[in-house]
């Protein structure tokens, strides 16, 4: 009677690991299969005093004429199946509402996060900015957006 136990004790182990096998193989995602969320910047802050080897900078928002004004941002989901392929827009815009400075970006390596910068001069009025950062997911379609804001003293 003891032998039968072991020998169906045995059976039900194997049985359940022939399970196991057949859930992981047939339903569970493979990695390229794994959708990931939607491209998201997930910091966008200004800064100065900017090291790019390695990266580091100091957060500030109040600039004088003159200076540059760095943009660092950070962001995630952009790559598929290790493709990377998107696009990154900034504006700096003052509070009225004019644009006084832009760039746009292509990018197709999976990195996690970037630095630009503007050069401010006499012809930026002093006052309050708007950067606004757009990602764009060249592959999915899907986008991403930010804003910081600054002060021009």
């Amino acid at each position: 009677m003891k032998m039968k136990y072991k020998e169906i004790l045995i059976l039900s182990i194997c049985v359940i690991i022939i399970c196991a096998v057949v859930v992981v193989t047939l339903y569970l995602p493979k990695n390229s299969e794994i959708v990931s969320g939607p491209p998201e910047i997930t910091l966008l802050e200004t800064a100065s005093s900017v090291s790019i080897d390695p990266n580091r900078y100091v957060p500030e928002s109040f600039f004088s004429v003159g200076e540059e004004v760095w943009i660092y941002m950070e962001y995630t989901n952009i790559s598929h199946k290790g493709v990377s392929d998107f696009t990154i827009t900034l504006n700096v815009s003052h509070m009225d509402g004019e644009i006084l400075g832009s760039v746009e970006d292509h990018i197709n390596k999976s990195e996690k996060a970037c630095f630009y910068y503007f050069n401010t001069n006499e012809s930026w009025p002093t006052g309050l900015y708007i950067v606004s950062s757009k990602l764009i997911d060249n592959i999915s379609g899907q986008i991403s957006v930010k804003s910081a804001v600054f002060n021009l003293l």
